[in-house]
């Protein structure tokens, strides 16, 4: 007969690569004891805190189907379980049944085997592998609920600032003196990775927080305790939204935060699209190096190339365009929409000028 794998995951998410490892794993420990695999029980999205493998809806069927099968296959012991009760019920169920469990254990030499006639060392050895995974557990969910709770406390400060009338450039310089960290980064800090990263061709220690990642963040519903996937709330078979943990917004005080954010917004909300501005990525700022970006003129045919320092959280010290490395002709410089200043206080520059004797200048 041959074996069964069994997968298992707490959060599914479109970057998940999780349940590929598993499966690599799995696949590997079932050739180093003999087996082959021809069946998969997969669990993503199920707690292993929360639920027992007798309790989660695709392993619990094959473990009362156990003449299947004559082994599962887990790909680490916290797949299988993430308490000692759970894995004393899994090692009893094995020798009942008289069925083999094995957790492939990548960071060993060779998996943990367990058969129904295992010594009492093996068995010593996953209840403590269990009670590693259980006492691990315990730790991620008493810092995710210290984090949420600080996170609660100034979500609902924002909320409260939102309403007031403050601007979110204003709320998010606030945040940004506060050292308060930005979602990226404080999920970077929870997981033990460092902070910040690259971005635009600059190097951050942390992020900033923007009026655009503020919105970002009052916008999600997240806010009222669902699980979000692709920007939106995850709904289980009967259309409701699944929850992940106690809302900051009931679902009416969510809908006039987003009332209040759309007034702001005044229609102007749009999906961004490929810019056309030749300038982009070289022409730099003089105050605070960073890129400057073209602003169109309502009602012109040109525009300016404007430093965006307030859109990054920062405040410049002097916007101005700056030299570039790049040449930069008089015709690129049209091409893109640009006003040319040819005299102090006068404009000039539009297509027109084109038809002159040199655009290559």
């Amino acid at each position: 007969m041959p074996p069964l794998a069994a997968l298992r995951l707490s959060c599914v998410t479109s970057a998940t690569t999780s349940p590929a490892r598993q499966r690599s794993v799995i696949h590997l420990a079932a050739e180093r004891v003999g087996f082959t695999l021809i069946a998969e029980a997969s669990d993503l999205g199920v707690s292993a805190r929360q639920t027992s493998p007798f309790e989660r809806p695709s392993l619990s069927s094959w473990l009362h189907m156990s003449h299947a099968y004559e082994a599962v296959i887990w790909s680490h012991v916290d797949r299988a379980v993430r308490s000692v009760a759970h894995m004393a019920e899994l090692i009893a169920w094995g020798r009942h049944h008289t069925r083999t469990l094995v957790f492939g254990m990548p960071e060993d030499d060779h998996p943990v085997v367990v058969t129904p006639q295992a010594d009492g060392s093996t068995i010593r050895r996953c209840l403590d592998l269990a009670h590693d995974a259980e006492q691990e557990a315990r730790t991620i969910s008493a810092r995710l609920s210290s984090s949420h709770e600080a996170l609660r406390a100034a979500g609902r400060v924002i909320v409260e600032q939102v309403h007031a009338g403050q601007s979110l450039i204003t709320i998010a310089r606030e945040l940004n003196d506060s050292d308060v960290l930005v979602p990226r980064d404080r999920h970077a800090q929870l997981q033990g990775r460092p902070t910040g990263g690259r971005r635009h061709g600059r190097d951050f220690e942390r992020f900033r927080w923007t009026s655009g990642t503020l919105s970002k963040v009052l916008r999600s519903p997240s806010l009222m305790g669902h699980r979000i996937h692709g920007g939106r709330s995850v709904r289980d078979s009967t259309g409701a939204p699944v929850l992940i943990g106690q809302p900051l917004l009931s679902d009416e005080e969510f809908q006039a935060l987003q009332h209040v954010l759309d007034a702001r917004s005044n229609d102007t909300r749009q999906t961004r699209s490929r810019t056309t501005a030749l300038l982009t990525g070289v022409a730099h700022c003089s105050g605070c190096d960073g890129r400057m970006y073209l602003a169109a003129l309502k009602g012109y045919p040109y525009g300016d190339y404007t430093c965006r320092a307030t859109a990054r959280g920062e405040v410049c010290p002097a916007p101005a365009a700056t030299a570039t490395e790049t040449a930069v002709s008089r015709e690129l410089l049209l091409d893109s929409g640009v006003r040319v200043i040819v005299a102090k206080g006068r404009c000039g520059g539009g297509p027109a000028r084109l038809a002159g004797p040199d655009t290559s200048r």
